[in-house]
């Protein structure tokens, strides 16, 4: 398992594929590189794909600070420059848009283009009243902490139809270590303190945003500030899925994808 130590941080990263065309993968909060690989799967072969846990996140280092999204696109503009990725397609999902998005403007020179999956560029009561309440339970029981996720990650049909599988997500929350959560939580106060609506405008490459048909944690109407906010940006619907698009219907979304980056290569 690869590492590097980027701006301080053992930052664990995986290198896939070979071809001219790169793509970067961004996490979202709880997520870690496995959860790409159906997508990446579903892309197809002719692209060099690159993912990475943030600080804070599952393999990667946890300094016991305060992260940040500028901090986060540091880490991944050094990430680049040390593997020798001089531009790339930048994917992001959810807490990995967002970072998506503070890098392309803060690094408008190393993007391709970009891809915001599921993400928000400024929040609501709501959205702060979620991740406060996954900060609490972080703090005090793994299992009530996963079935606090469960209901604003996943789509109605997916609980339904996946029930095995998100039981055996459930039962693998009791093997992460507690670094693994004091980390989530450094994530979460990251979030809270998004804003940056008033610098999408700097964002200059071309720009997809999706957003999940059934998704309630970061509903449409978070996707219709960014695309407005973005210049040329285009926003479209991921069908019957909900906040983790990539996850549910991960083929649907690589479609998605190819066709945009093939657009932009």
């Amino acid at each position: 398992m690869p590492k590097t130590l980027i701006n301080g941080v053992q930052i664990h990263y995986e290198l896939m594929g070979e071809g001219e065309t790169t793509l970067v993968f961004l996490n979202g909060i709880a997520m870690s590189i496995a959860h790409w690989k159906p997508m990446i799967e579903a892309m197809g072969s002719g692209y060099r794909c690159l993912c990475h846990d943030m600080r804070g996140q599952t393999l990667s280092g946890k300094p016991d600070e305060a992260y940040s999204m500028k901090g986060h696109a540091d880490d991944l503009a050094a990430l680049m420059d040390s593997l020798g990725i001089g531009r790339a397609h930048i994917i992001g999902t959810s807490y990995g848009s967002e970072v998506g998005m503070a890098f392309a403007f803060l690094y408008p020179e190393k993007c391709q283009s970009l891809s915001v999956i599921d993400g928000v560029s400024e929040l609501d009561p709501v959205l702060i009243a979620a991740a406060d309440s996954w900060i609490a339970t972080a703090k005090l029981d793994p299992i009530a902490f996963y079935r606090t996720l469960l209901p604003w990650t996943y789509s109605s049909k997916y609980i339904k139809e996946c029930g095995d599988v998100l039981a055996a997500r459930e039962k693998s929350m009791l093997s992460l270590p507690k670094e693994w959560f004091t980390g989530f939580v450094r994530l979460c106060e990251a979030f809270k303190q998004i804003d940056m609506t008033a610098d999408l405008h700097r964002i200059v490459c071309p720009t997809l945003v999706l957003v999940g048909s059934k998704d309630i944690l970061k509903p449409r109407r978070f996707s219709k500030i960014i695309a407005d906010n973005i210049p040329g940006a285009v926003l479209r619907t991921v069908p019957e899925a909900g906040h983790a698009s990539v996850i549910e219907r991960p083929a649907v979304v690589a479609r998605m994808e190819t066709g945009f980056i093939s657009q932009h290569a």
